[in-house]
């Protein structure tokens, strides 16, 4: 949509970049005459107005990936299958010419959004996106849910993925790899992913980032917890904002701060003091999932993990006992480690 905000500090030029890269995939969408099509829109970052950009000595270019979301009504699952095998197809060319990802994700009924409302994922978007194709109303589709209602195990699934990206990125500086845009982004993740869990296991998330920065510091101060936390908040903010493909002067020490922040807000969304055993997380995590255990949980954990858990966690949400054990593994060691095959399966079947 010409005129739309989508980065988090103004840049005319990739501005006028996404809006004919969007006037173009509409043209193209338009030209496939999908059956039971209804809207596609732009989410993730660029469609909140806080996309990244990445300055250059040639100038700005994107940095996050393009999300795009995909609607449809009454379309059976062959229907929608193959909507979105279609649409895959536009991102080829879209890749090359931008430079980054170019992401369609699964199509959605209308009627079936009321399921995934309670995730924060389409929380986010009902409050921030851009319209691509068709006609799209997704204040009224999306069922509104104040932050305080967000279930806990969207917190677990936050931290769970930030997790596993800040154990590939040690597992790259262990490993000598060069790829400083990799690790850095990790582990500014993993800090952002942190503070974000601790906000909405508190019930204080904000659904714009610089709300979320200050709703942060606050709870910092109100909580006693170290000062340098919001500051290490912050800067994970801003470095989402105008990334910087740079190393720190020492790697592994930044490392090892983002873990122990991590670590810290595990503990802290768990209910256990920081630095607590892996038996007690696993424990405080089990107890905060009370109101959302139920037998489809050990039906997915069964026929997907092909295993049993415990008898006190069989109903948990699978992320539950996902994130208990990373946990165990990373707070091993101040090391970086590697991600046992046991944890990557897991990881790979529940996030």
């Amino acid at each position: 949509m010409k005129g739309a905000r989508y980065t988090g500090v103004p840049d005319a030029a990739l501005g006028e970049l996404l809006d004919g890269t969007l006037a173009g995939i509409a043209s193209e969408i338009d030209a496939l005459h999908l059956p039971c099509l209804q809207a596609v829109v732009l989410g993730g970052g660029y469609g909140r107005g806080e996309g990244g950009v990445l300055h250059t000595p040639v100038g700005s270019r994107l940095y996050n990936d393009l999300d795009f979301f995909v609607f449809t009504r009454d379309a059976d699952p062959r229907t929608a299958a193959r909507i979105g095998e279609t649409l895959k197809q536009l991102s080829a060319r879209r890749e090359k010419d931008l430079g980054i990802a170019v992401d369609f994700g699964p199509a959605k009924n209308i009627s079936s959004l009321k399921n995934v409302a309670s995730t924060l994922m389409f929380q986010e978007l009902r409050r921030g996106w851009v319209p691509v194709w068709g006609e799209a109303d997704l204040e009224n589709w999306i069922p509104p849910l104040s932050p305080a209602r967000i279930p806990r195990s969207e917190a677990v699934r936050l931290l769970l993925n930030r997790g596993m990206g800040l154990i590939f990125a040690g597992e790259y500086l262990k490993e000598n790899r060069n790829d400083p845009d990799f690790i850095v982004r990790n582990m500014n993740k993993a800090v952002l992913g942190g503070g974000d869990a601790l906000l909405l296991a508190s019930g204080l998330y904000r659904w714009r980032g610089m709300d979320r920065v200050e709703a942060f510091a606050g709870f910092v101060r109100s909580e006693g917890l170290p000062a340098d936390w919001a500051a290490l908040y912050e800067r994970a903010f801003h470095w989402k904002l105008e990334p910087e493909i740079i190393l720190p002067p020492d790697p592994l020490k930044a490392w090892r701060g983002c873990r122990r922040f991590y670590l810290a807000c595990v503990c802290r969304c768990a209910g256990v003091p920081a630095e607590a055993s892996s038996g007690d997380v696993s424990r405080g995590l089990h107890r905060a999932a009370q109101g959302e255990r139920s037998v489809k949980n050990l039906l997915r954990w069964l026929v997907r993990a092909r295993g049993v858990r415990p008898l006190a966690a069989m109903f948990d949400p699978p992320v539950v006992s996902v994130l208990g054990r990373l946990y165990a593994e990373l707070v091993c060691s101040e090391n970086c480690v590697t991600a046992s095959p046991r944890l990557l399966a897991l990881w790979r079947l529940f996030n």
